[in-house]
């Protein structure tokens, strides 16, 4: 397992990015990345990292299984100038800077399941949390990847896939995190000028559920239906079994097997 190291990180970023990146800080290991970098002051671009996280947390407040294994545990705090306008749109935003990274570093055929976890094959390899900071206009970034999880034996309720067994090489993490921040901090930096159609087109060569039919859980409800994509505000749209179409901001989406 190649270690965490900020300098290697640091040499590896653009000069655009590492103008925005006033420190990395590494850590054996934390309770969660978001909640350090939450609970610091003046840390505006600052980077969070740790081997291990003994409270990682998840979307919709699920556990993200956090072993010692050379995964990648992530945080970014973002400052925004002012609240942006289309701010249901920034975790859409940061899932594709994620394929992108993904990409960057030799994988194919990965997508990312609405809003921005990323999958191959149908089963997760990298999740994503934003968590508000306050004042509002600030954002905490957490991103999960499998780049060692292979060596984790601990069950976990969904299927997953791991980075290093897809291209069969030890992952150099240092090397990940620098290609990840030299297209997220970019994505953030234009995202006060978000141009929702330019969006689209990127989102639509990554959608894992369009066309798909789909089992939806939301608010004690199951509804079945088929998904059109994403409607005007960023959200899921799907045209429901009953004939109705029906858009989602926060649900638990399945897909439908034969």
């Amino acid at each position: 397992m190649i270690k965490l190291d900020q300098a290697q990180i640091f040499q590896q970023l653009v000069p655009r990015v590492q103008a925005a990146i006033p420190a990395i800080h590494i850590f054996d290991t934390l309770p969660s990345t978001n909640e350090w970098l939450l609970e610091q002051d003046q840390t505006c671009g600052h980077v969070c990292l740790a081997e291990q996280q003994s409270a990682g947390r998840g979307r919709r407040g699920r556990v993200w299984e956090s072993p010692p294994s050379g995964n990648i545990y992530f945080s970014l705090r973002w400052c925004f100038t002012e609240t942006p306008q289309y701010y249901a749109w920034l975790g859409l935003v940061v899932g594709v800077a994620v394929a992108e990274a993904l990409a960057n570093y030799g994988l194919h055929h990965h997508q990312i399941k609405w809003p921005n976890d990323v999958y191959m094959h149908g089963k997760k390899l990298a999740g994503i949390l934003l968590q508000t900071a306050q004042p509002l206009q600030q954002v905490v970034i957490g991103i999960g990847i499998n780049t060692g999880m292979s060596a984790h034996q601990t069950p976990i309720d969904q299927a997953w896939c791991d980075l290093g067994q897809l291209l069969a090489h030890t992952i150099d993490r240092n090397r990940l995190i620098a290609l990840l921040l030299n297209r997220l901090v970019p994505s953030l930096q234009q995202f006060l000028h978000f141009n929702q159609p330019d969006f689209l087109q990127q989102w639509q060569r990554w959608d894992y559920l369009a066309n798909k039919s789909v089992n939806i859980f939301n608010n004690n409800q199951q509804l079945q239906g088929l998904v059109l994509g994403l409607d005007a505000q960023g959200q899921l749209s799907v045209r429901l079994n009953s004939g109705e179409t029906q858009s989602f901001s926060s649900a638990d989406i399945s897909v439908r097997t034969a």
